[in-house]
């Protein structure tokens, strides 16, 4: 029996065909979900699971084909210069990979040693035994060296040598006296003494040595220069020129290194000694007056007088 639906208008539906409409409908809403689930599990199936540790945490992310730089930069993890990652930035990541990256930082520290200076002595003839005098000071090298030590999460890694810097120490240098006294004359000249006496010489001679002052710009006999250090003498007794080295016999004076350069007024004397001019050193010369001393001739000289 066939069933009819009245419409308003009068007509009729055929039951028939509204349901075959209906099951059209529903077959393909089931086959688009269908479709839809089939594509969502796929996607799904193409995901990768990847591990990544970095600043003491370790997150778990799911991520489709991209390399370990762009995985990284899509999880806000920021990497300065020195981090170290344990995987290429431009390698695709495989599932089950686990990605780690280490906080680098290098700090640099110096380490400081001392090098010792040295001290040389060396023997000085215008300072007493006894008395010293410092020639040049003494300072003390050094080496620094730099070191880089490298920190990994925070705790120190390795260390290496970076920089060496070495400053020699410089030797110092101090003078010993050799005479009996502090001498007089501030001369130098080439002569060595022992227990306050020259080592070498040409002869000896025992008496009378004065002193004397003169005014300022007095000249001497034989033209050389009259300055302290410069003695009058007989010329048939020791020559202008000679060298000489005056002590008293008992060892309180010393009179030192001299040039035979002038005479005069030397009766019954080995020499005059210079003592300065008038206006400064009378009282030195004073103090000196005469004193009866060993000359010790150094080296003979020539006799020459240079005005001649």
């Amino acid at each position: 029996m066939l069933l009819k639906i009245c419409g308003k208008n009068g007509g009729t539906i055929s039951v028939i065909t509204t349901v075959l409409v209906s099951v059209s409908i529903l077959l393909f809403a089931l086959a688009v979900f269908g479709a839809s689930r089939a594509a969502a599990d796929n996607e799904c199936d193409n995901l990768i699971s990847v591990q990544i540790t970095a600043d003491g945490k370790t997150i778990s992310v799911e991520s489709e084909k991209k390399t370990v730089g762009e995985l990284l930069a899509g999880a806000d993890i920021v990497l300065d210069e020195n981090d170290e990652v344990n995987a290429g930035m431009s390698e695709f990541i495989d599932d089950g990979m686990n990605i780690t990256v280490s906080r680098v930082e290098y700090r640099t520290r110096e380490k400081s040693t001392f090098i010792p200076y040295e001290t040389e002595y060396t023997e000085t003839p215008l300072l007493k035994m006894g008395d010293e005098e410092i020639v040049r000071e003494g300072i003390d090298g050094s080496v620094t060296i730099t070191i880089e030590d490298k920190y990994v999460n925070g705790e120190k890694l390795t260390s290496r040598v970076i920089r060496t810097e070495r400053t020699e120490p410089q030797t110092g240098i101090i003078s010993r006296g050799t005479a009996l006294q502090t001498p007089y004359s501030k001369r130098e000249g080439n002569y060595r003494l022992e227990n306050g006496i020259p080592t070498e010489y040409a002869y000896k001679l025992s008496g009378k040595v004065t002193s004397y002052t003169a005014p300022e710009g007095s000249g001497t006999y034989s033209g050389r220069p009259l300055v302290i250090g410069s003695v009058g003498v007989d010329p048939d007794v020791i020559p202008f020129g000679s060298e000489v080295y005056i002590v008293s016999q008992d060892g309180s004076k010393v009179y030192g290194y001299a040039i035979a350069s002038d005479t005069g007024d030397i009766t019954d004397i080995i020499a005059d000694a210079y003592m300065g001019t008038t206006s400064e050193h009378w009282d030195d010369a004073m103090n000196w007056c005469a004193q009866y001393c060993d000359v010790y001739v150094l080296t003979v000289g020539d006799n020459s007088v240079s005005w001649r």
